[in-house]
């Protein structure tokens, strides 16, 4: 059938393109048409005549669809969309996006002709052979923010499935952690009069459904030896009183009779630093039988241990910032100067006492007898010593007092962070979890995440074209005037000069001139008095000869200073990874940000759970050749599993959040009121300190 043959000036088409084209073209035809040279389409000509008309017509089928194919090639630009990946594991195009219509190529290296789509081609090399495919470019278009999402997608959906799943997980597990000591615990305290943790601050806060709770899941699958420690033993959150922010903590009476553990203190001192940051008031709801003495040694001594908390009451008082506490159970020994140190200090009839020694001790260290209401009950401090300003029948009229002197606390004053009308995103909330990918090391649009979470029509973007693999620039969350560092996940391109069309970045990677931008944008928001919003999702620096030549110790470290030495309100949302020096730069927990968020997805840690657990692995594997001991490659493969399931742990967002190294897991959706609040927060510190960068690399 010579209508079939590709004429040979067909073929000299390519001629005067780049030999690398030339030498594509050639791979793809010869790969999936197995046509090798003119002679051999001839040969395969003379041998279709011999067959019926069936297997005719799927010859030429096939050939129209090569010619087909060829001319999609030659409608695309030039080598400038392809790009070199390596090998399948090296892929990062691994997953789809939220928009690809990529159709992953067979395991094992077979080979399939993909939908051309209107979007770019990628080549990726398979050791000796190649595979063409097409990857949509999630990116949205120069200047705008966001687009329709794919809603009636499969991949759409799939994510979207995937993701509510960590949802109710998540839910399910907060619904547990709040059940505190356990449902006859929770009865025994109604028995004694007396109302839990959870249901005071329920009847403190104006609107019970404002309260947002803060450290739920501090201390999560911790302890378990000692009969674990559900939400640190304390409850802890920001909530109205009588129309005021404040700052709520309530020991819970049903854990360890709200005994004091590490993290117990390390919570309550996280409490008091995001008071005295933002000046805002705070509570105390003391119901505790003071530090849980089988691990005194990890509570007491230390500069960030128990200890600490009474330096920040007065820290808190010097600065004007109120503190008020309602004694509503045990306050012994040292916890007794937390109450006495507020600025003024309730006590419940019967329930609440405070002492520094309690009768027990008492006698045994000077012998005397004496009951538990005469050494430290209400009538005794109220009436005989003057230690506490209000007594009360109950724990109602306890926090009825309270509501009463926050209702005659003076005017608030505010600093006047810049704000405009409130506009709802361009794009609804409930899109978010489609857009996420199923698998945390997928390729996605950040700013299709941002186009949900800002108001719309408020993004203004800088630096655009330059550090492509961080997103900077303006915008407005529920009016609030903010600037928005985040992880650009999508692989973009950073052009080297004005003949090339640019590099490949890879997604998540922090490269020297993205660096270099973060840190121009942040002098620039200290500068404009601007408060900072940080998206993370980010796997590290860019590593080898090539970034170290191109300095990225040196922007890098630039970058970190402008982090560290930032005076404007940051706050923190972790996305997805937040690895290694990354963590940093993106301001981490060590870099002060006023509250750090994070959504399910969240992974904390050095580095990917692949790479630190084979690291491990070589070195646990010389440790045992050093004793002569030999691993078989089953072996070596069952320790390799053993440490990357370890590891994988430790990267959850639980094992984050029970450390503290986040303040909440949201849900995605409330993603943009955690920061509302959080940036109305902020607003009530009057003062801001000069910025002061101190020496830089340049």
């Amino acid at each position: 059938m010579p209508g079939c043959a590709r004429p040979a000036t067909k073929r000299s088409h390519f001629s005067g393109r780049p030999a690398r084209w030339r030498a594509f073209r050639i791979c793809f035809t010869r790969r999936f048409f197995r046509v090798r040279s003119p002679s051999s389409r001839v040969r395969r000509r003379d041998r279709c005549t011999r067959r019926n008309g069936l297997e005719k017509s799927v010859f030429c089928l096939f050939m129209r669809l090569r010619l087909f194919v060829t001319n999609k090639c030659r409608s695309r630009p030039p080598l400038d969309a392809l790009l070199p990946i390596g090998s399948r594991s090296e892929s990062f195009f691994s997953r789809p996006g939220p928009r690809d219509a990529v159709r992953r190529t067979a395991s094992r290296g077979r080979r399939r002709v993909l939908d051309w789509g209107p979007r770019r081609l990628v080549w990726e090399q398979h050791h000796t052979h190649f595979v063409v495919r097409k990857v949509s470019c999630c990116m949205s278009d120069s200047g705008t923010l966001g687009t329709e999402s794919p809603v009636e997608s499969a991949s759409f959906q799939e994510q979207a499935a995937h993701y509510q799943a960590l949802v109710e997980t998540m839910k399910d597990r907060a619904a547990e952690v709040r059940m505190g000591g356990g449902a006859e615990k929770i009865e025994r305290e109604h028995e004694r009069g007396k109302l839990t943790a959870r249901e005071r601050i329920e009847y403190l806060v104006d609107d019970p459904a404002a309260f947002g709770e803060l450290g739920l899941f501090a201390g999560y699958e911790m302890y378990e030896d000692e009969g674990g420690c559900p939400a640190g033993g304390t409850v802890m959150g920001l909530g109205p009183v009588s129309g005021q922010e404040c700052m709520i903590v309530a020991n819970d009476a049903t854990v360890k009779a709200g005994a004091w553990f590490p993290i117990t203190a390390k919570k309550n001192l996280r409490a008091q630093k995001i008071a005295l940051e933002n000046h805002v008031p705070i509570i105390y709801l003391v119901d505790s039988a003071g530090v849980y003495l089988p691990m005194q040694d990890e509570i007491f001594p230390d500069e960030d241990d128990f200890g600490r908390i009474f330096r920040n009451n007065a820290k808190l008082s010097s600065k004007g910032i109120p503190q008020i506490a309602a004694i509503m159970g045990s306050c012994v020994a040292g916890g007794a100067y937390l109450p006495i140190m507020s600025d003024e200090a309730i006590i419940v009839e019967d329930t609440g006492s405070v002492f520094l020694a309690g009768p027990y001790l008492v006698k045994a260290a000077i012998g005397e007898d004496v009951e538990k209401e005469e050494l430290g009950g209400a009538t005794t401090h109220s009436e005989i010593s003057g230690v506490v300003d209000y007594k009360v029948e109950d724990d109602e009229a306890a926090l009825d007092k309270i509501r009463s002197i926050v209702d005659h606390s003076g005017p608030v004053e505010r600093f006047g962070y810049a704000r405009k009308e409130p506009a709802e995103p361009a794009y609804p909330a409930d899109e978010l979890y489609g857009l996420f990918p199923a698998e945390g090391n997928g390729q996605y649009d950040m700013r299709e995440i941002l186009a949900r979470i800002v108001d719309a029509e408020s993004w203004t973007e800088y630096k655009e074209g330059y550090g492509r693999t961080l997103l900077t620039g303006y915008a407005r969350i529920d009016g609030w005037n903010v600037g928005v560092v985040a992880n650009q996940r999508a692989v973009v391109r950073n052009r080297t000069d004005l003949d090339s069309k640019g590099e490949i970045q890879v997604g998540g990677v922090v490269y020297a001139d993205a660096a270099d931008k973060a840190a121009r944008f942040i002098m620039n928001c200290n500068q404009k008095e601007i408060p900072i919003v940080f998206f993370q999702d980010v796997t590290g620096f860019m590593v080898g000869k090539r970034a170290e030549q191109g300095g990225i110790i040196k922007d890098g470290a630039k970058m970190v200073n402008a982090v560290s030495n930032s005076t404007v309100p940051k706050l923190t949302v972790v996305v997805g990874n937040s690895y290694g020096a990354g963590n940093y730069a993106m301001c981490g927990r060590a870099y002060d940000p006023r509250l750090v968020l994070a959504w399910p997805t969240a992974k904390i840690a050095v580095m990917g759970g692949q790479q630190a657990s084979k690291v491990l692995k070589q070195i646990k594997v010389r440790q045992l050749e050093k004793q002569g001991k030999e691993l078989s490659e089953e072996d070596e493969q069952a320790l390799l599993s053993k440490i990357q399931d370890r590891y994988e742990e430790q990267t959850t967002p639980y094992y984050a959040a029970a450390r503290l190294w986040v303040d909440a897991l949201i849900d995605p959706h409330n993603t943009r009121e955690w920061l509302a609040r959080g940036l109305d927060m902020v607003d009530h510190n009057p003062t801001l300190e000069r910025f002061n960068p101190g020496v830089m690399q340049t």
